[in-house]
């Protein structure tokens, strides 16, 4: 759910103790209090005339609202009657940055950046100053039973008072930074931030036990409710840690749809979900998939994808910057091992073998290794052979062969480590690696890509000066006329399924395909807005898919040259896409650390009738100044602008990502043309537009 009617940055978000309530305050001076079931404002706008709101808590009562302000003042609003009048507490004389209530309601504390901390009681209003930090407070909370709160301060520490006597009741903690601060459930555990990020200590002792995660720019921190997870607003998004339970190694998922930074987050108080106030002037509510913890952790790759491989099998293999390799299903997205772990650096390039056993992996470290897909064990020893990093990896169709390229200029051919061989086929194995030796095949420039033709016989090489050299895999002798586009570093190789053409994309916004025996460019896909990172041809020779910079992915008839569909849904660069061995979908791997699967037969089976059917003006549409825009220019439908970062195509989806926002075409009833009335006009039958 998304809020809106703030004129101004949203400042701070607090849930009423029932839930059925949500308070928000803005720099537009407002206090707005939203009906959680229906996202509707529960009572009229709220406004004090002492400038922004910056801080509220709600109290255990359900009836009061504290809001803290940028003119210093704090005001208690009843939100049981919009017609109650506000009280306001005047003492402090800078803006009032938190404010929280006692457990019992008696108490109202304050924290302000006129560096004092002040506790107000709420039926006479009468203060007492808490004086002890040495610059601006910017937290405060009081301990579930009431008996002490705590404040943090840019002064670096964090101090614990006594809610009767104002006294500090222990030694400060130190080497604290800027946000705010919370106290667990238990009471025994609290969250700050200091400069290595969020830390958890005890209150007693002042022990740091924990640093979940390396995060600045944080400006506000809650625990749930169970005390067994944590919320931080951490720039333009919301990060959720799931603290058991192991503390020191908490894995964490981010919430992004904010397009300013996150200004506040809290749990509702079953835990369920998460409310966000943002300076893009909206309050979103997430949920928390809550079962054993309170949030799953998603599982994705935390870094940009460098590279995605399909098996027959339909599992996928996806190499990142994290230095791990990930396993998928490709049709549910789950994902069906552990990470793998071995590389000391980014993993560039990762290739499945065609019968589905092995998995290879490319590294900057310059090593590649040999997995068993089904257990994710090594399989042999890493071969690190190459000089510089290694930038693609292919198995031979036959599965006997694996080719690498590296920045060293060279492309080599290895024998693929087998699993589970009889002893007649070891025997076999080692006759073959005497009869046909592992090959170093050299190119005038840095090596960036390998192909082999769909017989095995041919590899394929491309390099940084824009040559693509053809070798016989048996012996290792060029073969064929070597193809050269001038100041064009080759990426990406893809043979056609006769062995006849090969298509390949480089360092500008286009992807080019080449009669082999000629030796001729014989056509250009052009569309791409940026550089085109990688091409893939589909097995049975039906189309090509490309993926690049500009965030796309697109299909296209290698016959015409012309453009079958775009599909959005990244949104960074492209860097490598794959088809399923079906042919059905493309796999996109993508430096926003999220793989998509695309539909393709979807998507050819609804541009048999172009112009005709509304699938296929969707699933070949744009995005232009938030409108889908077909082919001609035509508008053909409006996309909300909180949509549009997420949008996938017509026809697609994400697979393993967490964004999760597809157009949903169905039949019948759907109407498309000039006649705007067949759009919209109820006909006899109620299902039907």
């Amino acid at each position: 759910m998304t809020l809106t009617g703030h004129k101004g940055a949203v400042r701070s978000v607090a849930y009423s103790p029932n839930g059925l309530l949500l308070a928000s305050g803005s720099e537009d001076g407002m206090v707005r209090v939203w009906n959680t079931q229906t996202g509707g404002d529960a009572l009229s706008t709220l406004q004090s005339g002492d400038g922004w709101v910056i801080s509220l808590d709600f109290a255990r009562n359900n009836e009061w609202v504290a809001s803290g302000t940028q003119g210093g003042v704090v005001c208690i609003w009843n939100v049981t009657s919009d017609q109650s009048p506000h009280r306001r507490l005047i003492g402090h004389s800078d803006p009032v940055t938190s404010v929280a209530f006692a457990p019992d309601c008696s108490q109202l504390a304050s924290a302000s950046t006129d560096h004092t901390v002040r506790l107000w009681n709420t039926k006479t209003g009468e203060q007492l100053i808490l004086s002890g930090h040495t610059d601006k407070v910017y937290g405060v909370a009081f301990s579930p039973d009431g008996s002490f709160l705590v404040s943090s301060s840019s002064d670096r520490t964090i101090r614990q008072w006594d809610s009767i006597t104002g006294k500090e009741v222990c030694e400060p903690i130190e080497d604290v930074g800027l946000g705010g601060v919370d106290i667990a459930s238990d009471g025994d555990m609290i969250a700050g931030c200091s400069l290595g990020g969020v830390t958890l200590w005890r209150r007693k002792t002042g022990e740091r036990i924990a640093n979940p995660q390396d995060a600045s720019d944080i400006h506000c921190i809650r625990f749930s409710p169970d005390g067994r997870s944590l919320v931080v607003a951490h720039a333009h998004e919301v990060r959720v840690w799931t603290l058991q339970p192991d503390l020191a190694t908490a894995p964490w998922v981010g919430f992004q749809g904010h397009s300013g930074d996150v200004r506040s987050a809290t749990f509702s108080p079953d835990g369920r979900y998460i409310a966000s106030a943002s300076n893009d002037g909206t309050i979103r509510i997430w949920s928390t998939e809550s079962s054993q913890c309170v949030v799953q952790p998603l599982h994705r790759h935390s870094s940009p994808v460098r590279s995605v491989a399909v098996s027959y099998g339909d599992i996928i293999a996806s190499g990142s910057d994290d230095e791990f390799v990930r396993v998928w299903d490709a049709r549910t997205g789950e994902e069906t091992l552990p990470p793998l772990r071995g590389h000391t650096n980014r993993v560039l390039s990762v290739s499945i073998s065609p019968d589905g056993d092995i998995i290879a992996s490319a590294s900057q470290d310059r090593s590649i290794r040999f997995w068993n897909s089904l257990t994710g064990t090594a399989v042999g020893e890493p071969r690190s052979d190459h000089t510089d990093n290694i930038t693609a990896l292919m198995f031979s169709p036959n599965a006997f062969w694996l080719a690498s390229a590296s920045d060293d200029k060279t492309v080599r051919l290895w024998k693929v480590p087998r699993i589970n061989l009889s002893w007649s086929a070891r025997l076999l194995q080692r006759v073959a690696r005497v009869l046909h030796p592992d090959q170093l095949l050299r190119c005038h420039d840095r090596a960036q890509a390998v192909a082999f033709s769909r017989d095995g016989s041919t590899v394929a090489g491309g390099d940084g000066s824009g040559r693509i050299y053809f070798w016989q895999v048996l012996t290792g002798l060029e073969v064929h006329v070597l193809l050269h586009e001038k100041e064009v570093s080759v990426l990406s190789l893809a043979f056609s399924q006769n062995g006849a053409q090969i298509v390949s994309c480089g360092s500008d916004d286009v992807a080019r395909i080449w009669d082999i025996k000629a030796g001729q460019l014989v056509g250009v896909l052009e569309g791409h807005t940026s550089l085109v990172r990688s091409a893939a041809w589909s097995v049975d020779g039906r189309y090509i898919a490309t993926g690049s910079d500009d965030t796309t992915v697109r299909l296209w008839n290698p016959i015409t040259g012309s453009r079958i569909a775009t599909f959005h849904g990244h949104d960074k660069a492209v860097t490598s896409v794959a088809f399923i061995s079906d042919g059905q979908f493309i796999v996109s791997g993508s430096e926003d650390t999220t793989i998509r699967a695309w539909n393709v037969a979807a998507t050819s089976m609804s541009v048999e009738e172009p112009g005709i059917s509304p699938v296929s003006l969707l699933a070949s549409a744009t995005l232009k100044d938030g409108w889908l825009v077909g082919s001609s220019g035509e508008l053909i439908l409006w996309v909300p602008a909180k949509y549009r970062k997420y949008l996938s195509s017509a026809v697609s989806s994400p697979v393993i990502g967490w964004r999760r926002l597809a157009i949903e075409v169905r039949y019948p009833g759907i109407r498309a043309g000039s006649n705007w009335n067949l759009c919209w006009k109820r006909r006899e039958d109620p299902t039907d537009w």
